[in-house]
């Protein structure tokens, strides 16, 4: 008998399954528009072989899979970060091109950048079945929103595959999709409402056949996917709205018992898109109860499957949902149990599996998720072991994969959590020694890769935290140098893409760090300089988002009472005392980030009044600056200097007893403004 024949071969990451199954469904059930008539196409491009799962550690590919490769016209390669590390991706890669060369095979792009996304073997030119020294230059359709899109991707590829030229596809499709959708904006949407509403009655009333169901189920599918490809390129996304609506109102009229377990996987599927759809337009109060409805489903499906990994896996990612959102919205007791049950699957689907890499990092993500959640609620202590963890987790795929560019990043990302609780629990030297480890995986990154933004964005994150460790330290060499590289990082991403708020945000952050150490330091035109960057990078940013709060109350009180207090320390008391009321009534003193800002208003204020001879105001604005109780270090070297103002002495002793327990220079409070 002889072989199959397949119109391409489609070559993925597992974690990219998803968009693959999508994209395999679009070209399978692809029709050429009318006027072009390939007598092979006539019924789609199929078949397209995409069977791959995960293979055996093996070099070996196995012989189905060679002859699959050797039987197929084309070879699509989806390509993401995944994509490139993957070594069985390369080998069909290799396999294909040495059968068939470069001509027929066609990357699509669906996350990360080119080249850093792309398998080896794709790169390389290949010459009479041979690798050669030559660069490949493949022509990648885009599916990424930003960039092609899914459909106009999607007819790249149906062009290289079917050599029809793209700009005939493109235009014949138009005038199509034109035709059509003059019908389907009208009756045809209405009928498929309507269509819902019967749905929705016959459920109702409980005596709908199961086939009738099925169509359903099946046309909310369609519109959820189908539709929404028609109707995005004409601007009428809104009538989804409804279909939504729509949808989850016949969804909540079934009993999930009374559902085929192919059934439920459909209302999964289609519940999650209507899900998505709102978490995309940021409507999060319709996302969440959407979000809910498809964890219960999937819920459902692991009741009946309680072992298979796949029922496993959707539920997890129904529940890190779930969480996700309550997480956004402030509902920490919901965020807290959809979280946990996440890492609780992610836990069991290693224990089922311990090669399989993708679960592993999944358990990884889903710890740290914990740890960012006991964080933010001032639970550090056990914040610190989940992330450690994490890390350990993180560590040791990476390892087995090879050390890849993106694994060591993510471990670096997870290190930097485990740095800042360590630096919340007052662990200075562990968190500068953690900060350290995590720079050296930035540092590798960017030895191989130079251009490396992800890298290069963490790194002056990480060198800008250290700067302000070792300053805090007196150790001024180290301080310096951390504070130079995250600056020269911060130029370097800023020129490449000067848009981009999250390395402003950083930038503002080291300079203004590196301005106070230069000025604790006596280097007061230094301090100046880097100061003004931060003016000019502020106002950038407020320019932009004139009701960020974070921009125009906590960063700017933050760079104005400090200028007040160290560089324009000289400027009249009246003008101190202006400044110092101005943020007393703007800041909010139940906020923990406020609170050092507070005690500087106040001691500003006492400062003020110190030099206009007012004794008895002073010590009152200075007492008011001890009685905020906080643990922020700046706060305690203020607090201290002002007990010592008032006299105050045991508790200006204790207070900077606290300095010296945690090593910390007691040179940081020094140069503060005299009375």
């Amino acid at each position: 008998m002889a072989a199959r024949r397949y119109k391409a071969f489609l070559s993925y990451s597992h974690r990219d399954k998803r968009i693959a199954e999508w994209l395999h469904r679009q070209l399978e059930n692809y029709r050429l528009p009318a006027g072009i008539d390939l007598p092979d196409f006539r019924s789609g491009i199929r078949p397209i072989f995409k069977d791959r799962e995960e293979l055996p550690a093996s070099d070996n590919l196995g012989a189905e899979l060679e002859a699959a490769l050797a039987n197929s016209d084309a070879l699509i390669v989806l390509c993401s970060p995944n994509a490139a590390i993957s070594p069985w991706i390369a080998k069909e890669i290799d396999l294909f091109k040495r059968l068939n060369g470069d001509a027929r095979v066609y990357p699509a792009v669906v996350d990360g950048d080119p080249p850093y996304n792309m398998p080896p073997p794709l790169l390389v030119h290949y010459e009479d079945g041979t690798p050669t020294e030559e660069l490949a230059e493949p022509i990648a359709a885009d599916l990424r929103p930003d960039e092609d899109g899914r459909k106009l991707g999607v007819q790249k590829l149906v062009a290289g595959l079917t050599g029809v030229p793209l700009d005939e596809l493109v235009d014949r499709h138009g005038q199509e999709r034109h035709r059509r959708m003059a019908i389907i904006a009208g009756v045809f949407f209405i009928g498929m409402v309507f269509a819902l509403g019967l749905a929705l009655y016959a459920i109702q009333q409980r005596d709908t056949a199961r086939a009738e169901r099925g169509e359903a189920n099946g046309l909310i599918e369609f519109m959820l996917t189908d539709l929404r490809e028609e109707l995005e390129p004409v601007g009428r996304l809104d009538l989804l709205d409804t279909v939504g609506e729509r949808a989850m109102d016949y969804y909540a009229g079934q009993r999930l018992e009374d559902l085929t377990t192919d059934e439920l996987a459909r209302r999964s599927r289609a519940v999650q898109l209507v899900a998505e759809m709102h978490n995309r337009r940021g409507d999060n109060e319709q996302a969440l109860p959407a979000f809910r409805e498809a964890a219960r489903t999937t819920g459902e499906l692991l009741a009946r499957n309680p072992d298979d990994p796949d029922a496993l896996f959707a539920h997890g990612q129904s529940e890190f949902w779930v969480g996700y959102i309550a997480w956004q919205r402030g509902e920490n007791e919901t965020a807290r149990t959809a979280l946990e049950e996440y890492a609780r699957i992610s836990s069991r689907l290693t224990a089922m599996d311990p090669t399989n890499l993708d679960w592993q990092l999944e358990e990884s993500y889903a710890l740290s998720n914990l740890g960012t959640l006991a964080g933010d609620e001032g639970r550090h202590e056990d914040a610190l072991p989940l992330f450690e963890k994490s890390v350990a987790i993180a560590r040791r795929v990476a390892e087995e994969e090879g050390r890849p560019a993106n694994l060591l990043v993510e471990l670096g990302l997870g290190l930097s959590w485990v740095a800042t609780t360590r630096q919340e629990l007052f662990d200075f030297e562990g968190s500068a020694k953690t900060r350290r480890e995590e720079i050296a995986l930035y540092d590798e990154v960017l030895a191989e890769d130079p251009g490396n933004s992800e890298a290069q964005q963490a790194a002056l994150f990480a060198k800008g935290r250290l700067g302000w460790l070792m300053s805090l330290f007196g150790r001024d060499r180290e301080a310096r140098m951390a504070f130079d590289d995250a600056a020269r990082l911060a130029r370097l991403l800023r020129e490449r893409d000067p848009n981009d708020t999250v390395t402003t945000e950083m930038a503002i952050t080291v300079y203004a760090e590196r301005a106070r150490h230069y000025w604790r330091r006596g280097l007061d035109r230094r301090a100046t300089e880097d100061f003004e960057r931060v003016e000019q990078l502020l106002a950038d940013l407020t320019a932009r988002d004139p009701e960020n709060q974070d921009w125009a109350i906590d960063t700017r009180a933050s760079l104005e009472l400090t200028r007040a207090l160290t560089d324009r320390n000289a400027m009249a008391p009246a003008r101190m005392k202006r400044l110092a009321a101005k943020w007393l009534g703007l800041l909010d003193p139940n906020r923990e980030r406020h609170q050092l800002l507070i005690v500087a208003a106040h001691f500003l204020h006492g400062t003020a009044l110190a030099r206009e001879s007012d004794r008895a105001g002073s010590a009152a604005a200075y007492a008011r600056a001890i009685s905020i109780e906080t643990d922020s270090i700046g706060a305690t070297s203020l607090r201290a200097v002002a007990a010592q103002r008032i006299g105050q002495t045991a508790l200006a002793s204790q207070l900077r007893g606290r300095l010296a327990e945690l090593k910390i220079d007691p040179s940081y409070d020094d140069r503060l403004p005299l009375s």
